[in-house]
């Protein structure tokens, strides 16, 4: 009887293992990729697939209305914000992720989990993140290895609470201060936009959130307007506009891109077969995923006027090669395959690319965070060290009359803070969450940073705004003027002057999030009248400008004694501006950009082609304030000893060397700059055009060989028959501090 009883139930062991259903092979982690997504993509309906292709985003009152079989929606912790407690602590934007993916999955009948996206720029943008210095002020830094440190950390803080996905970076080239948009990207370089992206492309990436370079392509038009239709040639837009994205994905491994609003050669970027489909895919052989503007679809019927209606646009843009449109895209997409308009093969190919994102960032494995972790990542001691020290690496000094700065606390008993950034928190665009960054508790101003770092040693004084300027600042060692301009998105400037502001009189403003404060209006301040009165009390005058795009100074430039562009330095900026002032801080930045000295000379960059007649007007000869690449130092630097190989390196890079001494009395940066020119070519070259740089410090009496690399690729053009090539001939390499002023020069010949 045993022996039957142990057969039976043998026997019924094995009946049940051959009834248990198997699990399917896209649960099974330790299957390739491409496996689970070809078994996930079997198991699924029409509806499913199409789900996986839309997004959502909702305001906090919308809440309710979270359809949670959508693929991809932007963040709740985003949007929790606006009330009197402010901005919701890390704990409680991770648990509201956390809860929205766990909605997800539950509503997914196969468990496919949301992508939670959200913005980046130079904040985690939710909650309390730590806010680092705007995009251009990174790029005056000169410095793509300490900005993948900072772009690793926003990364961190952006995945701590769940983010997978952020728009950013911006790597448009802008060279129309007009455009409001100028402070988000890296300026006008094609190599500075390049390495900048790459840094901040490839640190995101590797800390497992997605990048998505933006705006694909040009995205403002004539005149510095935001998303005008881009009328640039093509060997232009490959020359220069393309060039940063091909980077950002051949070298920073972007696995997402987003196309932008304007049309290119009068065909909306989101419906541009030539640029999401042509380059990208077959050209460079993007991998990813292609994400709409918001509302950009919908701007191809409504704007473009390229199809009859919302629902055609989308089947063009979807036909084109745009795999998701946001914010709340895509609604008509199954009726469009249904009707045969939108093949399911189609729908399969743009699916797999989501879904391979999905499954390699661990989603289907871990799709929540712990938000006790979070909360220790988030503002950790790292990090704010980080903010500040990133702050300290923007300051570009461009005037310094007779050795106005540093100032020292032994000479200097009393400084008088004026102006209409003196007491607020100057952080530029998409830097924080709706509600703001909250200043008084997390940021530092240039008046509060100036008090806490000399500790009564020097009386600070902050000018009210309504009352007399030149009779405070007569009382005064030092007057320091704090200017500020209005820009951003959708603010687009006519003028490039310091604009007449309209301020609150009232002596802490602490707690503001911007520049701006135009909501309770007491007085009108005249920035370039109270600049006129301080220079007439016959005061040390000096400026500190918070910006991130040129501004027309020529009214008084000549009249004070310092200028300092401390750019948006994040929320440590105030401090870093102190001691930059005091000389804790040597300033080492320089200019992504050519300063032009009004409007008139717009655009305005430095790698210009020849010019059949000339490069001055008949009322102005043409050259700018400031040259692209210019910074000013507290110490003084020599070059010597170029060396540069007779030939080019046609299997890896050409290595240039040059000697730089430090021939001042204190430490400071200096950013050795490599210039190129093609003497003979098959199509017209720019006169100069960057092609490596290197940031290095040095203290007094130091020198330092410094190694500059050229890839092969920096040698070639787009030919005449729009062919990338490395042609042979004689190559000028140019070693200068800035764009107009070469200190040596040589030769090489490929």
């Amino acid at each position: 009887m045993k022996k039957i009883s142990v057969t039976i139930v043998f026997a019924a062991g094995l009946f049940l293992a051959a009834c248990t259903p198997k699990e399917p092979a896209y649960k099974n982690a330790s299957l390739p990729t491409e496996q689970r997504v070809d078994n996930l993509i079997s198991l699924m309906s029409l509806e499913e697939k199409v789900e996986q292709l839309q997004s959502q985003l909702l305001f906090a009152h919308q809440f309710d209305k979270r359809d949670y079989r959508l693929g991809h929606v932007r963040n709740k912790a985003h949007f929790i914000h606006v009330g009197p407690e402010g901005p919701a602590g890390t704990v409680r934007c991770a648990e509201i992720i956390n809860d929205d993916t766990r909605e997800s999955i539950m509503a997914s009948r196969l468990g496919i989990p949301v992508l939670q996206h959200g913005e980046a720029l130079h904040i985690a943008l939710w909650g309390h993140a730590t806010c680092f210095p705007q995009s251009i002020g990174m790029a005056a830094s000169f410095d793509d290895e300490f900005y993948s440190r900072v772009a690793e950390a926003i990364a961190k803080e952006t995945k701590a609470v769940g983010v997978r996905q952020v728009y950013a970076p911006v790597v448009n080239i802008s060279r129309d201060p007009r455009w409001g948009r100028s402070e988000e990207g890296y300026g006008e370089d094609v190599l500075l936009n390049s390495r900048m992206g790459v840094a901040y492309t490839r640190a995101v990436e590797n800390n497992g959130v997605v990048a998505s370079p933006k705006h694909y392509v040009d995205n403002y038009g004539d005149g510095g307007h935001d998303s005008y239709a881009s009328n640039i040639s093509w060997r232009t837009l490959r020359e220069v506009f393309l060039e940063p994205f091909r980077a950002c994905i051949e070298e920073g491994g972007a696995r997402s891109i987003m196309a932008s609003y304007n049309s290119v050669d009068g065909i909306p970027a989101s419906n541009n077969r030539r640029l999401l489909t042509d380059i990208l895919r077959n050209e460079w052989n993007f991998k990813g995923y292609v994400v709409s503007d918001y509302k950009g679809v919908i701007g191809v019927h409504s704007a473009h006027k390229m199809a009859d209606s919302y629902a055609e646009a989308q089947a063009q843009c979807f036909e084109a090669g745009l795999d998701l449109e946001l914010a709340n895209g895509y609604r008509d997409l199954l009726s469009q395959v249904k009707s045969g308009r939108i093949s399911e093969q189609s729908i399969d190919a743009s699916l797999r690319r989501i879904l391979t994102v999905k499954f390699d960032l661990g989603l289907f494995e871990n799709p929540y965070v712990n938000p006790e972790e979070a909360d220790k990542t988030v503002r950790s001691s790292e990090h704010l060290e980080l903010a500040l020290e990133s702050a300290r690496r923007v300051m570009t000094l461009l005037k310094n009359r007779n050795g106005a700065l540093p100032l020292s606390v032994g000479t200097v008993k009393k400084i008088g803070l004026f102006g209409p950034a003196a007491n607020v928190l100057s952080l530029g665009d998409y830097s924080g969450p709706r509600g703001g960054f909250n200043a008084k508790d997390y940021g530092i101003t240039p008046f509060e940073g100036l008090k806490r770092y000399l500790n009564g040693k020097v009386e600070v004084t902050l000018h009210p705004g309504n009352t007399d300027v030149a009779a405070l600042a007569r009382t005064c060692d030092v007057a320091i003027f704090f200017a500020a301009i209005q820009e951003g998105e959708g603010r687009d400037r006519s003028r490039l002057n310091l604009p007449v502001r309209n301020m609150q009189a009232r002596e802490n403003v602490s707690g503001a999030l911007i520049v701006d404060t135009e909501e309770k209006l007491t007085f009108e301040l005249d920035q370039e009248k109270m600049i006129d009165k301080l220079v007439a009390s016959g005061t040390k005058t000096i400026v500190v400008l918070q910006n991130g795009s040129v501004i027309d100074i020529r009214r008084w430039a000549d009249k004070v004694d310092a200028i300092l562009e401390a750019w948006y330095p994040g929320e440590q900026g105030g401090t870093a501006i102190a001691e930059t002032l005091f000389g804790d801080n040597n300033p080492g930045g320089r200019l992504p950009v050519t300063w032009a000295r009004h409007a008139g000379q717009i655009p305005a960059y430095y790698s210009i082609k020849p010019s059949g007649r000339g490069y001055r007007y008949l009322d102005d000869d043409g050259k700018p304030m400031f040259p692209f690449g210019f910074g000013l130092s507290y110490t003084s630097f020599e070059y010597s000893g170029l060396a540069i190989p007779e030939k080019v390196n046609r299997n890896g890079d050409t290595k240039v060397y040059v000697t730089v001494r430090n021939t001042g009395t204190v430490k400071g940066d200096e950013v050795v700059q490599l210039y190129l020119h093609d003497e003979i070519a098959s199509v017209a070259r720019p006169l100069k055009e960057l092609k490596a740089f290197k940031r290095i410090s040095l203290n007094p009496g130091e020198s330092r060989q410094v190694e500059l690399s050229l890839p092969y690729r920096s040698f070639g053009l787009w030919d005449r028959d729009m062919k990338f090539v490395v042609e042979p001939g004689v190559f000028k390499i140019m070693i200068a501090k800035d764009a107009e002023n070469t200190l040596l020069e040589g030769t090489i010949i490929d």
